[in-house]
């Protein structure tokens, strides 16, 4: 027993070490120091500050921040050293903070002392974020709303403490530019350890990598208005012609190039602080089509030939005096296609821009496989790659967008082709956009380490953000949005009506939302921040009332909303007019245009005439027409539903009519004589697709008084597309029509899928409408 003691000893001193806890407080009482090293940057000394502020809210302790020289009067209190310095060396000699890059950082608890230390000017600031979120559970999700360690075990408030850490940590781009109106304010990016410069941080904490220039600067550095006139050889030859509209640069001028050198340096003296320049062609098209020019693109197999070439030279002629700053352009749209074989210089930033892409899917889909050639053929030759990419809507920041479960892959993908500044522009005009706090937030923590689980970073804020309670609500509209746009091209201009905005997934999203504001209801604050969410998709009501109205009649849904259209729009209204001095709950701007909320607004201010009350379910599997005779089995009934319908609303639209067969009819004012109504036969069931038809159109005509007989009441036929044909058509009168519905025979034809039926009014002034129940088909003999 006693040989066996030492041993034993020795293993519980081991056990105790490996489980030894660095204790920040206990009960109310703080159990150590935070100390501030002598010579520290504003910076630092603001993250000191920020740290003993927020461990004394995560603890409700009291902690102190002392300096450096009276840490003696402490040493039996575990002691946290921020930043770098004498007593940092002194305790850490083996961590070497002078060799660190500039947002580097160190978390390492050594016995009684913690060091919360970086690089400069940011990695000290980063090293405390860090500390605090990654140990202590807290977040700053937004401006207006952190989260303090609700994550923590029960009994946190009691004991806060850290494990025995030793974490190094370097960012994964080290240019991160989370681009949403949420994230602009500078102590919310200081703290997500955003770096880009739009909307400045200040130097206190930590400043940002600030461009000179930023995008789109061809001519802001050399204006058409003052040199046009005199060096119209500076600007594009496009179709033989040299202009400035619509255009971009001549590259290869020589005394073009000397001139871009001259401003290029002028703009950096003017702004010492500058890290990068932007050198970057306008937002359109116009190359330069000069001899020249067109040679080297031809060679280069890309218009970004010449403007590698072009760029290169002034990232040459400017190193000499400025060698740490960095000449930025563009690969975007008629650039983006790498060259074949000039190279972007050491000094050169090449920025990639995504804005072709298909945003529902990652770039790995085959939908964005030219994007990813190109992604992957520039960072074989660009030393210093950054990608431009794009997050919302532009035409439609209110509208659902569902790119929320690529963006983790694709920071993935950018961390694997070396992309090394990482930009996302979003919806930057304003507050209350479509999932804006949530982009802002996830894209930050990815910015800053791609690999974390993204669908948890996602389900973390929505249940941080909005509550647990209503959050499980909230992630399910996600899914949901992500399910219902499956095989969509998701633009960052809306190009088509998109499939989740129809019906029925429309209906399920929106009583998903009231389900998260009836679970947020004794929150007043959550619940403001809830209805805000819900505004996208009220969005898509009102933009699509009368067609959204349609579907649930034709489905036999339950609409799951006020049924007056103004009622809805007022609710919009009162979410968007937000709360008196919550600017956050604001919301004005409704695109990138700038259209604002009150001008969409206006529209709705009635309700539309034609809608009232919800009218009765449509019958399925209505009798045969009571006018033709006993119709046999094989019949074929081609109800309303089936056609396709021409400028809804205006030329035809599916109205409740009592008297049709299943209750509803496609409507055409008189006024017109376009096909509305059309029927594909494409679209006709396997066994219509083809043997012989009597082909009958059900319709009811409603004249204007004083209808003379001979008015034309409407047309009907059925068109062949292959041959460009009229098989059969018909042009009833007046008199040929009675007061309810008929069967008019359009005609005894072959059915096939290249023929199709349609019907359109007569254009004539007496006849004020006609309304289309059905297309009925009997078999016919041969």
């Amino acid at each position: 027993m006693k040989v066996l003691l030492p041993a034993l000893v020795t293993f519980l001193l081991l056990c105790r070490s490996a489980c030894a806890n660095f204790l920040i407080s206990e009960g109310t009482g703080a159990r150590c120091v935070i100390i501030q090293q002598s010579g520290a940057t504003a910076t630092e000394t603001n993250a000191a500050t920020d740290l003993c502020r927020t461990l004394d809210a995560v603890s409700g302790a009291t902690t102190s921040v002392i300096e450096e020289g009276a840490q003696n009067r402490y040493e039996k209190w575990n002691q946290i050293i921020v930043g770098p310095g004498a007593l940092a060396a002194k305790y850490f000699p083996e961590v070497h903070l002078d060799q660190f890059g500039p947002e580097e950082l160190i978390m390492k608890v050594k016995g009684n002392k913690l060091l919360l230390a970086g690089g400069r000017p940011r990695g000290t600031m980063y090293a405390v974020n860090r500390f605090l979120q990654e140990q202590c559970g807290v977040r700053w999700w937004t401006p207006w709303a952190d989260n303090l360690p609700r994550r923590m075990p029960d009994d946190f408030k009691e004991v806060l403490k850290v494990g025995n850490l030793n974490i190094h940590e370097t960012p994964a781009f080290e240019y991160r530019g989370p681009y949403w109106f949420p994230g602009f304010e500078p102590h919310w990016r200081a703290h997500n350890c955003a770096n880009n410069e739009s909307w400045m941080i200040p130097e206190d904490l930590g400043g940002c990598i600030y461009y000179k220039g930023f995008c789109h600067t061809f001519y802001p550095l050399v204006s058409p208005a003052e040199h046009f006139a005199t060096h119209p050889e500076w600007f594009s030859l496009v179709n033989g012609k040299r202009t400035h509209e619509g255009a971009q640069l001549c590259l290869t001028n020589p005394d073009l190039r000397k001139y871009m050198v001259q401003q290029v340096k002028k703009w950096l003296r003017e702004s010492p602080g500058a890290k990068i320049i932007s050198v970057t062609q306008n937002d359109n098209a116009g190359w330069c089509e000069c001899p020249n020019c067109k040679a080297i693109d031809d060679a280069e197999g890309s218009h970004s030939g010449t403007m590698i070439d072009f760029i290169n030279y002034v990232a040459e002629q400017i190193e000499p005096e400025f060698p740490h700053v960095w000449v930025d352009t563009f690969a975007y749209q008629y650039t983006r296609h790498p060259p074949k074989h000039v190279k972007p210089r050491a000094n050169v930033i090449v920025r990639l821009c995504s804005i072709e892409c298909n945003f529902r899917e990652p770039f790995t889909d085959a939908s964005n496989a030219d994007f990813l050639a190109d992604l992957q053929a520039w960072s074989k030759i660009c030393q210093h790659l950054y990608v431009w990419d794009y997050s919302t809507d532009f035409s439609h920041y209110c509208y659902p967008h569902p790119n929320y479960f690529v963006l983790g892959p694709d920071a993935r993908i950018f961390q694997q082709y070396n992309v090394k500044g990482f930009f996302s522009e979003g919806a930057y005009a304003g507050q209350g956009h479509e999932m804006a706090e949530l982009r802002a937030w996830v894209l930050a923590q990815l910015m800053w380490n791609p690999k974390q689980d993204d669908k948890k970073l996602i389900r973390e804020f929505v249940d941080g953000y909005y509550g647990k309670a209503a959050g499980k609500y909230i992630y399910d509209y996600l899914q949901l949005m992500h399910d219902e746009s499956k095989g969509y091209f998701l633009a960052c201009y809306l190009r088509k009506e998109p499939p989740y905005a129809k019906f029925t997934p429309l209906a399920k999203a929106e009583l998903l939302w009231q389900a998260a504001e009836k679970a947020a209801a004794n929150d007043p604050e959550k619940l403001i921040r809830v209805r805000m969410a819900h505004l996208p998709v009220l969005f898509v009501w009102l933009d699509n009332w009368q067609k959204l109205r349609h579907e649930c009649w034709e489905k036999n849904g339950q609409w799951p909303i006020a049924l007056s259209r103004k009622a809805v729009a007022d609710q919009f209204k009162q979410i968007a007019d937000g709360v008196p001095g919550k600017d956050w709950t604001q919301v004005r701007v409704l695109n990138e245009r700038g259209v604002q909320v009150s001008q969409w607004l206006a529209d709705f201010q009635k309700d539309p005439p034609d809608l009232g009350p919800e009218p009765p379910h449509r019958v399925w599997n209505p009798r045969p027409p009571a006018d033709l005779p006993k119709p046999p089995r094989r019949a074929v009934d081609l109800q309303d539903n089936m056609a396709n319908i021409y400028k809804p609303g205006e030329y035809s639209e599916i109205r409740y009519d009592k008297d049709a067969s299943d209750l509803r009819a496609i409507w055409m004012p008189g006024t017109h004589t376009e096909w509305a109504f059309r029927i594909e036969g494409t679209k006709l069931p396997k066994r219509a697709q083809h043997g012989h038809w009597k082909i009958y159109a059900v319709i009811r005509v409603e004249k204007n008084e004083n209808c003379p007989p001979d008015a034309g009441a409407f047309s009907a036929g059925i068109y062949d597309d292959a041959h460009r044909d009229f098989v059969a058509n018909i042009s009833p009168r007046a008199d040929q029509t009675g007061p309810g519905y008929r069967s008019y025979l359009i005609g005894e034809a072959k059915s096939t899928p290249d023929r199709d039926v349609w019907v359109s009014p007569s254009g004539s002034k007496y006849i004020k409408a006609i309304y289309v129940d059905r297309i009925y088909m009997v078999p016919a003999s041969k």
